[in-house]
């Protein structure tokens, strides 16, 4: 719904009435009738607040956005209302900042949830459950190149099947349903995802989308990597994921860009997959493995680092967009790396250091990123070791419970894949798919491959000219351009398919559509990657100096999260990684309306980005300024002698600096 200038200060006025009565009424009570009305004041506020969402935002998912936005934005208020008050000197009571910290913490998790409005059936996101399950269950035979190729040869073989649908309530018997497989693979439309880069040189390049005739023409390049029964089985789950999905999401699901986790991941994935047979309850068994890990990273934050950080990092990460619900909800496994990328900062500050070393090798050999953290806990490590020619005994525990982690995980992990795994791994995901652009990456290489301006174009001399130009453009109507055609300007917004966004060069003709956006946008970082790696060398010292001073090894490993965004190119999702900023709200309170104000600056760019480039190019850049501005704060000489540094106890080489 679009609001007119009279709706909203119609809002504005209302707001404001309304919080103002409630203020006059709070004043005028006394004793305990004034602490039921506050209560009362809470909930009627909440529900008026949803009520008027629901009412004037039919639209579920963008009523949710705003209601992120709006948590966010009130957790703000209330760190500003609370620095108010002990600026009076009359601070509010502990017990009403945690009553009220817990319950938006609260709220952010059930807006992260949609509201409990999930959006997948039944729980469980088949869309990402079938790579993760099938990659896993079959890693032996699929590899990380197989998973495509070969469940378009199985659906070839399976036919016409007769399958039951769910049982509508009140009926008896289950409707049936005829899927002839065979028939949706011998279409000539019918394309699928060249991850073993196949037909390289047919279509011009790896990891395409290609015709899947040539696929079905070779069976036995599938078949024979089975034995008799593992293929049967294999058929048999490939049936299970294309029933449940639908015909045009099963479709969709195999243009994706295949199984892409280290082989240590494989070892949970392995395990589990291998219980029971597909099933819509396996499943949705599968996708609470989540929840717990989800449920067991707060834990670990009020654990580590008290109620504050935890209601902190938990309206952050509800809050924000850049790693929603839609995309990793209901899934397998997905959350297990983030779990202990904070139970290693928790377990540092808690000293219990071989715990910490473990946790982070695990988190890095589960996604390799969350290890880019480690140049953060390098820092005072190497500072000690300069300064007094040995490891200081917490940070030789800490390298102890790495290595010894490392030793136990990577040979289990080739004893249950197979012994060419990490050569194939890195083969498939670093040299292959992180080269592939996708629409939702974010990170360093991202701004810098993305084209945001260019030089006006020669030869316009008048505003008529340049607004004449404008409207020749491709969706110039909807263009933010046309607001600025009568100004010049040497430099512009750029536009058209010299600007390689996705908006202007998008070819449905192509085989693949995007074919020509991802080599502009390759050819533009081979271009200016020396930016990249000055951008990156500029920032380590910076992070250098800040991090010497402090000495803490949590410190330096929250904030090491810069090198995440700098040093690789992610799916938007795993961006939940920036809840370690959270901690850091004990030594620096303004970071805690940052991370709030972050969130809300998400969801504005959210819900005002019509094309992925743009958005998750956009997302960087705020998230990006967020750390550097986290890292200016540490940067003040008064950080090195902070009493929550002491109390934490940190390290020992804290005191030292103190001194």
């Amino acid at each position: 719904m679009t609001f007119s200038i009279q709706n909203i200060l119609g809002f504005v006025v209302g707001a404001l009435v309304y919080f103002g009565v409630l203020i006059v009424v709070e004043r005028a009570l006394r004793g305990r009738m004034k602490i039921v009305f506050r209560y009362a004041a809470i909930a009627l506020t909440t529900g008026v607040f949803f009520y008027a969402l629901q009412k004037y935002v039919p639209n579920h998912a963008r009523a949710v956005e705003l209601a992120k936005a709006a948590i966010a934005i009130t957790a703000a208020g209330c760190v500003f209302y609370e620095q108010h008050r002990k600026g009076q000197e009359r601070p509010i009571a502990e017990r009403w900042k945690k009553i009220v910290g817990v319950t938006l913490a609260l709220a952010a998790i059930t807006a992260y949830f949609n509201g409990f409005s999930f959006g997948y059936p039944r729980y469980y996101h088949r869309w990402d459950q079938y790579h993760y399950y099938m990659g896993a269950k079959y890693f032996p035979e699929l590899g990380y190149k197989n998973l495509y190729k070969c469940a378009a040869i199985a659906e070839d073989e399976l036919g016409t099947l007769k399958v039951e649908l769910d049982r509508p309530a009140g009926d008896v018997a289950a409707p049936t349903q005829v899927v002839d497989m065979r028939a949706e693979m011998r279409d000539p439309d019918k394309k699928v995802r060249d991850l073993p880069g196949q037909f390289a040189s047919e279509f011009g390049g790896d990891n395409l989308l290609v015709p899947v005739q040539p696929i079905l023409a070779h069976p036995e390049q599938c078949r024979d990597l089975f034995s008799a029964t593992r293929w049967e089985a294999y058929k048999n789950d490939v049936a299970f994921f294309r029933v449940v999905s639908g015909k045009q999401y099963w479709t969709d699901m195999q243009k994706d860009h295949g199984f892409n986790p280290p082989p240590v991941w494989t070892i949970a994935g392995k395990v589990f997959s291998e219980l029971a047979p597909t099933s819509v309850q396996f499943m949705q068994f599968l996708a609470t493995l989540d929840l717990i890990y989800l449920a067991g990273m707060f834990i670990v934050l009020w654990w580590g680092f008290g109620w504050r950080v935890f209601a902190a990092g938990a309206i952050f990460w509800g809050c924000q967009s850049s790693a929603p619900f839609y995309w990793t909800g209901g899934a397998f496994l997905r959350q297990d790396w983030l779990f202990f990328s904070v139970l290693s900062v928790a377990c540092i500050r808690r000293r219990h250091f071989k715990v910490a070393g473990a946790a982070l090798v695990y988190a890095g050999l589960l996604r390799i990123f969350p290890g880019l953290v480690v140049i953060g806990t390098l820092v005072p490590v190497l500072a000690h070791v300069v300064e007094k020619r040995r490891m200081h005994a917490d940070h030789r525990r800490m390298l102890v419970g790495g290595c010894l982690a490392a030793a136990l995980l990577i040979p289990l992990s080739v004893a249950l894949t197979a012994k060419d795994s990490y050569k194939t791994f890195f083969q498939h995901t670093i040299q292959t798919h992180d080269k592939t652009p996708l629409t939702n990456h974010m990170g360093l290489q991202v701004v810098v491959a993305h084209k945001f301006f260019e030089f006006e174009k020669p030869g316009i001399r008048s505003a008529e000219e340049r607004e004449a130009y404008l409207r020749s453009l491709p969706n110039a109507e909807t263009s933010p351009l046309r607001y600025l055609a009568p100004i010049r300007f040497p430099i512009r917004l750029a536009t058209g398919k010299s600007s390689g966004q996705m908006e202007f060069v998008r070819d449905d003709k192509l085989t693949d559509p995007f074919k020509t956006w991802k080599d502009l946008r390759n050819e533009r970082y081979a271009k200016y990657r020396v930016i990249a790696w000055a951008i990156v060398g500029v920032s380590l010292g910076f992070f250098i100096m800040v991090a010497h001073r402090i000495r803490s090894l949590w410190v330096a490993q929250c904030l090491g999260q810069l090198f995440v965004i700098l040093l690789s190119q992610l799916t938007c999702y795993y961006y939940s990684f920036m809840i370690l900023a959270a901690p850091l709200i004990r030594l620096r309170p303004r970071i805690e309306v940052g991370l709030y104000g972050l969130a809300a600056v998400t969801q504005i760019i959210w819900m005002n980005s019509q094309f992925n480039d743009n958005k998750y190019t956009l997302l960087t850049l705020v998230s990006l300024a967020f750390c550097y501005g986290i890292l200016g704060l540490f940067w003040r000489r008064e950080a090195v002698t902070s009493p929550a540094l002491k109390d934490d106890e940190a390290s020992p080489a804290v005191k030292a600096a103190a001194s």
